[in-house]
């Protein structure tokens, strides 16, 4: 079994629209990051730290953490299934 972090897109978009923050480089300013790093993590390049998390809740005045993140579980078994069959 496999659990992976995702970020809700559609809600930091939301949020994003709500706050007036138009730019990456305005939400890396926000967060104290540098806008490659909020490119890499938001285009999923790179798996969110810790830090990076409690920034980006904080930089909307602390919004619930399942506002933005969600917990997959993926099956280990479709994993392999999935390899298997040439789509992984």
């Amino acid at each position: 079994m496999n659990v992976i972090l995702r970020l809700r897109r559609e809600q930091l978009d939301k949020y994003r629209t709500i706050a007036g923050v138009t730019t990456e480089q305005q939400l890396a300013d926000r967060m104290g990051f540098h806008q490659g790093t909020m490119n890499k993590v938001l285009n999923g390049r790179h798996a969110p730290s810790a830090r990076f998390i409690g920034a980006l809740l904080q930089a909307f005045n602390g919004v619930p953490f399942d506002d933005l993140w969600e917990i997959v579980v993926q099956d280990a078994s479709a994993d392999v299934n999935a390899v298997a069959n040439g789509a992984a």
